[in-house]
């Protein structure tokens, strides 16, 4: 891993272009300049905008704890084998680096807000059929892919809507705000995780509840505005 790590490492260097000051490209990445944070909170914390996009992606992180430190537990808790959990975990991997890709070609083509909302929206349909009784290893292992999927593409989604929705100034200052709900949403999913297991001694609920969560959060998404149709906050 050490090894893998410094040669991609050293190869992404040698392949970034260069930043000279006066250049084309160091002019247009000129931020504005710098104004007070107090000033740079309030203009922040005024936009529904910004309340829009936290509270979506809220609603569609309370399954971290799921795909984290529960997800073999989950899975085996479908009737599987530990060595079969081991196999579906492996998919599950696969589909995170296929939902990065795919996801980064979709948001070079089309609209952010359809592409989040449908990005975040696929793991409802996975956590549907882990919460059903279809506890066949093909429909487990189908399911994981399209967790998968999510969890791949979005931290890149987090980053690209937030330049999408605010300018560069308050760039760092906003996406620090809307990060943090990833932690918020991981915590508060691990007590209500911890809830359902001690009260029913099964995932089931708690599958029925973030498939809800994340189908909610994600249909959220698509009532930003349209691109062109909108000022950049900041």
């Amino acid at each position: 891993m050490a090894l893998l790590i410094l040669v991609l490492g050293m190869l992404a260097v040698w392949l970034t272009e260069p930043y000279e000051p006066g250049s084309a490209m160091a002019v247009s990445a000129q931020p504005e300049g710098p104004k007070s944070a107090r000033e740079d909170y309030a203009v922040i914390l005024k936009s529904q905008i910004f309340w829009l996009i936290l509270v979506s992606f809220y609603l569609c992180q309370l399954q971290t704890q799921l795909h984290s430190s529960q997800m073999n537990l989950m899975i085996i808790d479908q009737g599987v084998t530990k060595q079969t959990a081991a196999g579906i975990a492996s998919v599950y991997a696969a589909g995170t680096i296929f939902g990065r890709i795919m996801c980064g070609l979709a948001l070079d083509r089309y609209s952010t807000r359809v592409v989040t909302a449908i990005s975040m929206g696929i793991p409802a349909i996975g956590f549907v059929l882990l919460g059903s009784s279809l506890d066949t290893l093909p429909v487990i292992t189908t399911a994981m892919f399209l967790i998968g999927l999510s969890v791949g593409a979005e931290s890149d989604l987090l980053c690209f809507i937030v330049a999408r929705y605010f300018k560069l100034r308050i760039y760092g200052t906003t996406f620090g705000l809307v990060h943090c709900v990833s932690f918020l949403a991981s915590a508060s999913g691990g007590v209500a995780v911890s809830f359902t297991l001690a009260r029913y001694d099964s995932f089931t609920p708690f599958l029925w509840v973030v498939a809800g969560s994340i189908a909610i959060g994600s249909l959220l998404f698509l009532l930003l505005p349209r691109e062109g149709r909108f000022v950049k906050i900041g």
